[in-house]
């Protein structure tokens, strides 16, 4: 697949920041070639009558399309939104009546529980140690109308939900897909009404979400609107072309990424739980994404162990507070039953070596041992 605006076809290596394990990353060399460029032939509305907003449509209409072959999805499904946030609103009250039953699970986003806590017909789905939602309640409820909000994946644990189970046991309810964590490593399942996808997940910039509406979905936009579009037509061009080609990249890279991550990830997880005591890990490796690992120590404050691996150069999450404002346990840990304190969460980013993931594990070893020892 030829790939956007990219200047000459060359591929200028991705600089890698050794100490980055966090969620966030760079985007990659060749989305950042194509902001540059789309930023001077893309600054045009679309919308408009002049030659340089047909050439920006003719941009924007190529990006979809390319995303849309990517996500095995019809380039009319596809909604770019520039509030990425609204997203899980968009995609579950689009579909949500009044009076209408909404199902979650506790292990989902923040978002969508704000949602469920200003819905008068809710149930929560339980959630079991290994991070697998319980689907069985659903059988109570699939002859009836209402909407399921789906994870397909966790952003703080990596658990990978059975999409098709939860799909098989839902019956007449419409389904909202949270691919937001997930990308493109796991497929579209073959029944859905709604799905949101985060570019951020496939090294793509900030500020540009993906909302997929099913052919056939019976989704009605939720917010005051005047005419037939479906979301606020406010995101930036170049960001969502600098989207388009980061998945192209991403998906020709896929594979062999994705292995070789998987490889490291455990490599990882060997070495803390084989050498650190008190430690417990949220989820399998075997049903979960490749990258992503949450790391429980007891007799450890989580903040400060996230502190000390920062001033040894290496920047971690923390799952021991669901925000930095809310220093509040984690709702997923705590769904799951695993020790809420002392946690942090890594993330291993494609090109990580296995000396640079070595060197962070010993960081760890030696972090939770020097605080343990206070």
């Amino acid at each position: 697949m030829s790939c956007l605006l990219v200047s000459g076809g060359s591929l200028h290596p991705v600089v890698q920041i050794t100490g980055n394990f966090q969620a966030e990353t760079p985007l990659s060399a060749r989305a950042r070639e194509a902001l540059g460029d789309a930023l001077d032939q893309g600054w045009s509305d679309p919308s408009k009558l002049s030659h340089f907003s047909a050439k920006a449509r003719i941009l924007k209409e190529s990006a979809i399309a390319a995303m849309a072959e990517i996500l095995e999805l019809r380039p009319d499904e596809i909604n770019i939104l520039g509030e990425p946030g609204l997203g899980h609103y968009y995609s579950i009250m689009g579909l949500l009546r009044p009076g209408q039953q909404f199902l979650y699970s506790r292990v989902d986003r923040k978002e969508v529980i704000a949602i469920a806590r200003s819905h008068r017909h809710t149930l929560e789905l339980q959630v079991a140690p290994s991070g697998l939602i319980d689907f069985q309640a659903l059988d109570r409820y699939s002859q009836g109308h209402g909407v399921l909000a789906l994870q397909a994946a966790n952003g703080e644990t990596g658990v990978v939900q059975d999409l098709n189970t939860a799909i098989a046991r839902a019956g007449n309810l419409q389904i909202a897909l949270d691919f937001s964590s997930a990308g493109t490593r796991i497929p579209l399942p073959s029944k859905w009404d709604c799905a949101f996808f985060d570019a951020r997940a496939w090294q793509g910039p900030a500020g540009v979400g993906i909302l997929a509406i099913s052919e056939s979905s019976e989704w009605v936009n939720p917010l005051p609107h005047i005419g037939k579009t479906r979301t606020p037509q406010s995101a930036s061009l170049p960001l969502t072309i600098a989207a388009a080609v980061a998945l192209e990249e991403w998906k020709e890279e896929e594979r062999t990424e994705s292995m070789a991550l998987r490889q490291r990830t455990q490599e990882l997880r060997s070495h803390i739980t084989s050498r650190i005591d008190n430690c417990e890990v949220a989820g399998s490796l075997e049903n979960s994404l490749p990258h992503i690992s949450s790391f429980s120590f007891l007799y450890v404050e989580g903040e400060e162990l996230l502190r000390r691996l920062e001033l040894q150069g290496f920047a971690v999450d923390s799952g021991s507070a669901c925000t930095a404002e809310d220093l509040q346990p984690s709702h997923v840990l705590a769904a799951m039953g695993v020790l809420t304190h002392g946690n942090i969460r890594i993330t291993l980013h494609r090109g990580v070596t296995p000396a640079q993931v070595r060197v962070l594990a010993e960081a760890i070893e030696t972090a939770v041992a020097d605080l343990r020892a206070k």
